[in-house]
């Protein structure tokens, strides 16, 4: 009897585990992991920049306090860091964390190339623009520097979005999963 249970225990186990019981894979989930994050990714560096620009003339630059829990005035790169530093981290994981299937390996693979580039454009480039106006550079110099950031690696993230929307929208289409484009 007692081994019966264990067969039945160890059974129903399988079967949930097989089916993503625990870890939502469905489109749903995939389109939402992986499409409607790619929103965060700034679409312009020079807009993110002219704003942070102005808010150091203003001094309105804000960061999170030692308390965890409210606001201080701050730099421009501790500004850029909070809010930038660590956007895609726990995306990347959630992403990583997707069952994949033979149909969603490659809509996973190339969103995963996605966020870690810009991860790595917000966590090192963004810091070095961000030390600029902190520096006291002008207006000019912090927009081309924005202005080449958008046309190099401002390019590469577009033409990697592109990859991620052209896989993931037909998968969304092809299993009825609502969204509207703008």
């Amino acid at each position: 009897m007692k081994i019966q249970k264990i067969f039945a225990l160890v059974f129903v186990s399988t079967l949930l585990f097989s089916c993503n019981f625990f870890t939502d894979s469905s489109p749903n989930r995939v389109f939402e992991l992986i499409g409607l994050n790619a929103n965060k990714i700034p679409q312009s560096f020079e807009r993110v920049f002219k704003e942070y620009y102005q808010q150091k003339q203003n001094g309105i630059l804000q960061a999170l306090a030692d308390d965890k829990k409210s606001m201080r005035s701050s730099n421009c790169v501790d500004a850029v860091n909070f809010y930038y530093g660590n956007t895609f981290k726990e995306d990347i994981k959630k992403i990583n964390a997707l069952s994949k299937t033979d149909e969603t390996e490659p809509i996973i693979k190339a969103g995963i190339e996605l966020f870690e580039y810009a991860q790595e454009v917000q966590s090192n480039d963004f810091p070095k623009i961000a030390k600029m106006i902190d520096d006291g550079k002008s207006e000019e110099e912090i927009n081309l520097a924005a202005k080449q950031l958008d046309d190099t690696k401002g390019i590469e993230l577009d033409k990697k979005y592109k990859k991620v929307m052209d896989l993931l929208l037909p998968y969304a289409d092809k299993h009825g999963v609502e969204y509207k484009r703008f």
